[in-house]
């Protein structure tokens, strides 16, 4: 049976860019050995909290691409633009809207729906720092992908998405979870974008105290 992993995330998180390089170098050494499952958890579920987090739209801007800055430095957030970000004249995004859209995606083609629309969400954010609170940016992104658009038009903004993804942001606050990225191994909780060796160290013995608990009920 594959080690489930279970990762956290959010679309405007600039270290779930880089972590999620590192998860897809995971996946691609283990192969079948692991099973990666993605869930959401919003960090600024609208504009209200995220006023609220840093007491105004320009404050919060300013904040959080400071964040992107220390991001880019990383192996795997090269790409990040937060001078171009810096320069767009809309505040910085809420996470809800990009969530659902995530989550429809996820209902419409499974968990692979869901980690290709994620992953064109965050570029669409972090790299051409388009406004990802937008409805058409998010409808041009399902188109980019091939979803079918009458029924991701029908279910994005439904609130059975947004239950889907207070469903997964329950689950996390459950596990103890308030920060992304945060990846689940074997109930063992890694915070942050950490190295690929810190994930496959944990990996490794799981999978080795799995394989040695097998031989000895044969």
């Amino acid at each position: 049976m594959a080690l489930k992993i279970i990762e956290f995330h959010d679309v405007l998180c600039s270290w779930c860019f880089v972590a999620a390089s590192r998860l897809r170098q995971l996946e691609k050494e283990y192969g079948d050995q692991i099973n990666l499952i993605y869930k959401v958890f919003p960090l600024g579920p609208d504009r209200k909290t995220i006023n609220y987090m840093f007491g105004s739209p320009e404050a919060a801007k300013a904040e959080i691409l400071t964040h992107w800055e220390a991001s880019k430095r990383l192996p795997g957030g090269e790409e990040i633009n937060p001078e171009l970000m810096r320069r767009r004249p809309f505040p910085y995004p809420y996470s809800m809207p990009a969530l659902m859209a995530v989550k429809a995606a996820e209902a419409q083609a499974g968990l692979k729906g869901h980690q290709l629309y994620y992953d064109r969400a965050q570029r669409a954010h972090l790299v051409e720092c388009r406004n990802v609170a937008d409805r058409q940016v998010l409808i041009d992104i399902a188109k980019e992908l091939g979803l079918d658009m009458e029924k991701f038009k029908s279910t994005f903004e439904s609130q059975a998405m947004r239950q889907a993804v207070m469903a997964d942001r329950d689950e996390a606050l459950t596990l103890g979870i308030h920060e992304t990225p945060t990846v689940v191994i074997d109930s063992q909780i890694i915070a942050g974008a950490v190295p690929v060796k810190t994930y496959k160290e944990i990996i490794d013995k799981v999978l080795q105290k799995t394989d040695n608990d097998q031989k000895k009920k044969e």
